[in-house]
C-alpha cells in the first residue's frame, strides 16, 4: 500500500505578514477603506444626478398613476403586478419595493428626476460599503486588501451604469443591497434564535420584494457554507429552512397577485426576446449558451454596452457557433476547476459558482424571459467575476496575507479600477436622456432593429419645423428606418415612419407602400389611416384617398384637415355635392369659423352653380378676416355670377387694395 504524499499548504492569514516600518492599525485601515469605497461609488456616479427620465423610467415613474399618487398609492402598488400603474402588460412580475420608494420620493418632490437619481446613487454607494463589510466576514483569513479590491472592481465596473443611471433599475440595487444585509447578518448572528430568524427573514423578504431573482441568493449562500464552513448538504439545508419558509410565503403571495389580476399574462414574441424566434429547441438552447458567452465576455471586457440587444443583435445560434462553443468550453473549464481545485481555492470556486448561479435565469437556457440580453441583468453576477479575478491575482502572487498597501496585486487592481472608472464615467453621460442614449448605442448594437428605429425616431424629432427645411436631413433618417427593416422586415414602427418620411420627400408611391404595411396589424389606427389617405391624395389617387378618409372621419381622432382633404378629393372628381357635404360636416364638428373649410366650401358652392350660398359663405369669411384677398376675389366673382355688378366691382377693388 502506497503512502499518501503530503499536501502543499496555501499561504493564509495565519502566516506572519511582511514587516513594515509604520503599519496602519487594522481597525483604522478597515474604516478608511470602507469610506473610500463609498466615496468612490458616490463620486463616480454623481454625474447622473442631473439626468432626466430615460426609457422605462416613464413607465414606472413619470407616467405611473400609482407612483404619482405618492404615499396614497402604496396600497395599490402592494396589490398589483409591476406594470399595472402604467399599462396592462401582465408579464408575471411583482416588484413593489422599488415602486414604493418612487412613490415616496414623488410625494416629497413630484416629477423631479433629481430626487430619484440621488437615491439611486445613495443606495448604490451604501450597498458598496456594506459589500466590503460582507466580504471581510466571508474571507476572514485574507488581507483586507482582497475584500477592498473585489469591492472596488465591482463598484466601478462599467456594466453598472445602466442600473445606477436608469432609475427604473433600482430593483437591481435594492435586491442586491438586501441580499448583502441578509447574508452579513447570517454570518454574524446565524439563524439559531427567533430574533435572528425574524431579522434575517425580514431582510430576505425585502430582497425578494425588490426582484424575483433574489431567490437565487439562497443557493449562493448555501454554496458558501458548503465550501467554507464545511457544513454538509443536510446541515446547510436545515440552517436555511427559515429563509426557505420566507421564500415559500413570498412565492405564494407573488403568484396570488399575478393570477388574481384581471389582465391575462402576456406571451413573449421575438420582438421581446429574439430567442423565441429560433426555429427549434436545440437552437434556443445553443443561443442561450451563446448569451452566456456574451455575458462572460462583458464581465471581463465591458465594451460596446447597449441599452438593447433585441432582434437581431444576438442571432439564433447552433452548437457549432463560435460563441456557443466558447460558452461550452467555459462551463467545462469552470466545472473542471471546481472539481480539481475547489478545496484548495474555495474562494475562486465560490466566485465561479456565484456567477453561474446568479446568471442562470437570465441566459434563456433554462427558461425564456422577457429580454434577449441586458447589461442590467449582469449587475449582480459580475461580483462573482470580481471575486475570481482579485482572489486569483492575490493567490498567484502569493500576497493573500499582505497588510501593506505597497504590493503588486493591489497595483494591478487599481490599474483595472482606473480603466473601469473612466469607462463608467463616460458611459454615464450616454444615459442623460433618450436622445443621448439612442445616439450613442446605434454604434454599439448595429444589428438591433429596435436601436435603429429608436435612433431614427430621435432624428425625426430633431427635424426643423418647416417641411422644406427638412429635406436635407431626411435621407439619414430614412437610412436608419430602412436598416431596421433590413433586420426585421415586420418592424411596423419603421414602416409607419418611413411612410411619413417619404411623404415629406414627395415620394408618395413609397409612402403608400410602407404605410399600407404598417396598417396590416393596426387596421383601426386613425393616424396610420390618415397618413395613407394623405399619401393617396398627394399621389393623385382620389378614390383611394376618399375610401380611407371616410374611415378616418368616423373616428374620434379625426381633425378638420381630414374633412378638408376628403372634400377636396371629391371636388377634384367634380363630385361637388359630396365635397359640400364633407366641408359642412367639418364645420359642424370643428366650428363654423374654420377659414380653410369655409374657403373650400365657398368654392364648392360656386363650382356647383349655387352662387347664393357661395356669396354667403365668402361674406362670412370676409367678416372673420377682412384682409383675406382670396375670399374678396371669390366674393366679387360670386356677385358677378349673380348679376350684382356694383358689389362685384366693390369687392374686386378691395381685393386689389383699393378703397371703395
Amino acid at each position: 500500500m502506497s503512502a499518501k504524499k503530503p499536501q502543499k499548504q496555501r499561504t493564509t492569514a495565519s502566516v506572519k505578514p511582511p514587516a513594515v516600518a509604520h503599519p496602519i492599525p487594522e481597525a483604522t485601515l478597515d474604516k478608511r477603506l470602507f469610506y473610500v469605497l463609498i466615496s468612490i461609488a458616490g463620486i463616480l456616479f454623481m454625474n447622473t444626478l442631473t439626468h432626466g427620465f430615460v426609457l422605462d423610467d416613464i413607465a414606472v415613474i413619470e407616467q405611473n398613476r400609482f407612483v404619482q399618487e405618492g404615499f396614497s398609492g402604496i396600497p395599490k402598488i402592494m396589490t398589483t403586478f409591476y406594470w399595472e400603474g402604467y399599462w396592462n402588460s401582465n408579464a408575471g412580475l411583482y416588484r413593489p419595493l422599488s415602486l414604493i420608494s418612487f412613490a415616496i420620493e414623488w410625494g416629497i418632490s413630484p416629477n423631479n428626476p433629481f430626487i430619484h437619481h440621488f437615491f439611486n446613487v445613495a443606495f448604490y454607494a451604501l450597498s458598496i460599503g456594506l459589500l466590503y463589510k460582507l466580504l471581510q466576514r466571508m474571507f476572514p483569513a485574507f488581507s483586507p486588501w482582497i475584500p477592498f479590491g473585489i469591492t472596488l472592481l465591482f463598484a466601478v465596473h462599467p456594466i453598472h451604469t445602466e442600473v445606477v443611471a436608469n432609475i427604473k433599475s433600482r430593483d437591481e440595487i435594492l435586491c442586491f443591497l438586501f441580499f448583502v444585509l441578509t447574508f452579513n447578518y447570517i454570518l454574524k448572528h446565524g439563524l439559531s434564535t427567533a430574533k435572528h430568524f425574524l431579522i434575517a427573514g425580514i431582510l430576505f423578504l425585502l430582497c425578494l420584494l425588490s426582484k424575483e431573482a433574489g431567490i437565487l441568493f439562497l443557493p449562493i449562500m448555501g454554496t458558501y457554507f458548503l465550501l467554507f464552513r464545511k457544513t454538509g448538504w443536510l446541515k446547510t439545508l436545515r440552517l436555511f429552512i427559515p429563509l426557505i419558509a420566507v421564500a415559500v410565503v413570498w412565492l405564494a403571495w407573488h403568484q396570488y397577485i399575478i393570477r388574481s389580476s384581471e389582465f391575462e399574462r402576456i406571451t413573449y414574441t421575438y420582438l421581446d426576446n429574439s430567442v423565441v424566434g429560433c426555429t427549434s429547441t436545440a437552437s434556443q438552447l445553443a443561443t442561450g449558451l451563446s448569451i452566456l458567452g456574451h455575458y462572460a465576455g462583458k464581465s471581463v471586457a465591458p465594451v460596446n454596452l447597449s441599452y438593447d440587444y433585441s432582434y437581431n443583435q444576438i442571432p439564433c445560434a447552433s452548437f457549432g457557433s463560435p460563441m456557443t462553443l466558447f460558452a461550452i468550453l467555459l462551463l467545462v473549464a469552470c466545472g473542471y476547476f471546481i472539481y480539481r481545485n475547489g478545496k484548495k481555492y474555495p474562494e475562486i470556486a465560490f466566485g465561479l459558482l456565484f456567477f453561474l448561479i446568479s446568471i442562470s435565469l437570465v441566459t434563456n437556457i433554462f427558461t425564456l424571459i422577457g429580454a434577449t440580453m441586458g447589461d442590467r441583468l449582469l449587475y449582480t453576477p459580475v461580483l462573482g467575476i470580481c471575486i475570481v479575478v482579485v482572489t486569483g491575482l492575490y493567490s498567484l502572487l502569493k500576497q493573500t496575507a499582505i497588510r501593506t498597501y505597497a504590493h503588486g496585486a493591489l497595483y494591478g487592481v487599481l490599474f483595472v479600477g482606473l480603466l473601469f472608472s473612466v469607462a463608467s464615467f463616460k458611459r454615464n453621460r450616454d444615459w442623460a436622456s433618450n436622445e443621448t442614449l439612442f445616439t450613442a448605442d446605434v454604434e454599439h448594437a448595429p444589428n438591433s432593429a429596435r436601436v435603429h428605429f429608436n435612433y431614427g425616431t430621435i432624428l425625426m424629432a430633431q427635424l426643423p419645423e418647416n417641411p422644406e427645411d427638412q429635406r436635407p436631413f431626411l435621407p439619414e433618417v430614412i437610412s436608419h428606418f430602412e436598416r431596421a427593416l433590413q433586420i426585421d422586415s415586420m418592424d411596423l414602427g419603421s414602416h409607419t415612419n418611413l411612410g411619413v418620411c417619404y411623404y415629406r420627400t414627395g415620394e408618395y408611391a413609397k409612402s403608400i407602400e410602407h404605410t399600407r404595411k404598417a396598417l396590416i396589424s393596426n387596421p383601426k389606427d386613425t393616424a396610420i389611416l390618415a397618413n395613407l389617405a394623405d399619401a393617396y391624395f398627394k399621389n393623385n389617387q382620389p378614390d383611394s384617398a376618399i375610401r380611407y378618409y371616410e374611415l378616418v372621419v368616423k373616428s374620434s381622432g379625426a381633425t378638420a384637415r381630414h374633412y378638408n382633404y376628403m372634400g377636396t378629393a371629391f371636388f377634384n372628381q367634380k363630385a361637388y355635392e359630396k365635397a359640400i357635404a364633407s366641408f359642412r360636416k367639418g364645420l359642424e364638428r370643428f366650428g363654423k369659423d374654420n377659414q380653410e373649410l369655409l374657403m373650400n366650401l365657398g368654392n364648392a358652392y360656386g363650382a356647383s352653380g349655387n352662387f347664393t350660398e357661395a356669396r354667403n359663405t365668402f361674406l362670412h369669411l370676409t367678416e372673420l378676416n377682412p384682409n383675406n384677398k382670396q375670399a374678396l376675389q371669390m366674393l366679387a366673382m360670386s356677385y358677378q355670377s349673380l348679376g350684382d355688378i356694383p358689389n362685384a366691382q366693390k369687392y374686386a377693388d378691395l381685393a386689389n387694395g383699393k378703397k371703395p
